[in-house]
């Protein structure tokens, strides 16, 4: 099992994971899951007052926290569900986890058995509850506070609208905004840009590379998902090392194959993608979807 499954947990002040976390103590565990499962939860957090539209980004980050949570619990139908979660994980929790627990999470066959609620790797058995109490161990002790430190970083950052409260606007149509209408993760464009890149890396690896030049285009666009956080070395480790590039290269994996692109995945990959969301969590500028984002510099960038 992970690592983070042993010790106390220790969080001194209440924050919107500690919201959550008591959240999910009141539901009815005999009515836990089916596919009304993600809508009562997002509207207890509605009912906890989560979506006041004074600081919608912190409000948009919390529903999208809320959607990883129940992936988790839920568990994944293969290692490949698995990655894909974490990267998108990676985003949510603004790069707070520890970079190796993404590799000891998707590597450990026992971990992957429980989360995958099935035997994987060396693993022979694993009972359907004792998979359940894992992911509930692991939601517990890794992904709240997790969750609780991302809040952290992003809040100081959160802009505070107020803009529907002004009595005297000559504008009577001011709205308030709806955070779960929110194109962009924590609002930020930054972070959506960031999203898709790393999405698409991921996805081109795991699929797999017609022609050695596919992967050389691959090693480089790397770099701009990894925010330059990855290593040098091991962006070219993919061609240089033989044994490797034939595994990476052909669109019609073997078992083996799979297994070697996604065990890379999670050993160099999403550690570094990790490393870039904790990079941009404290720069990046906060919009709104319905505004056009144009840079103070005037130079183009969003950050």
């Amino acid at each position: 099992m992970t690592e983070a499954l042993h010790g106390d947990l220790d969080l001194d002040v209440e924050g919107p994971a500690d919201v959550t976390e008591r959240i999910l103590a009141a539901v009815d565990q005999d009515r836990w899951g089916g596919d009304d499962v993600r809508d009562r939860l997002h509207a207890r957090l509605e009912e906890a007052g989560i979506d006041h539209p004074t600081r919608p980004a912190m409000s948009k980050l919390t529903h999208d926290q809320m959607d990883l949570l129940v992936d988790l619990l839920e568990g994944f139908e293969t290692r490949h569900d698995l990655l894909q979660w974490q990267q998108d994980l990676v985003i949510q929790t603004v790069g707070q986890l520890e970079d190796s627990w993404y590799s000891r999470t998707a590597a450990n066959a026992p971990t992957v058995s429980a989360l995958l609620g099935e035997p994987w790797g060396t693993t022979k058995e694993m009972p359907p509850a004792l998979a359940r109490e894992v992911r509930r161990g692991i939601a517990a002790q890794d992904l709240l506070p997790a969750f609780h430190a991302g809040h952290e970083v992003a809040r100081w950052a959160a802009v505070e609208r107020v803009d529907h409260l002004d009595d005297d606007a000559d504008d009577d149509e001011i709205e308030p905004i709806d955070p779960q209408a929110q194109q962009y993760p924590l609002m930020r464009p930054a972070f959506g840009e960031l999203h898709g890149q790393q999405e698409a890396a991921l996805s081109d690896l795991l699929e797999g590379f017609e022609a050695p030049e596919d992967l050389l285009a691959w090693a480089h666009r790397v770099t701009s998902a990894s925010y330059a956080q990855i290593e040098r070395e091991t962006v070219t480790a993919p061609y240089f090392e033989t044994p490797l590039r034939e595994r990476l290269l052909g669109t019609a994996p073997t078992g083996e194959d799979r297994f070697i692109r996604e065990s890379w995945a999670c050993e160099y990959l999403l550690p570094a993608f990790n490393r870039a969301a904790d990079a941009l969590g404290k720069r990046a500028q906060e919009v709104t979807a319905a505004r056009g984002f144009r840079a103070e510099t005037g130079d183009g960038s969003i950050t």
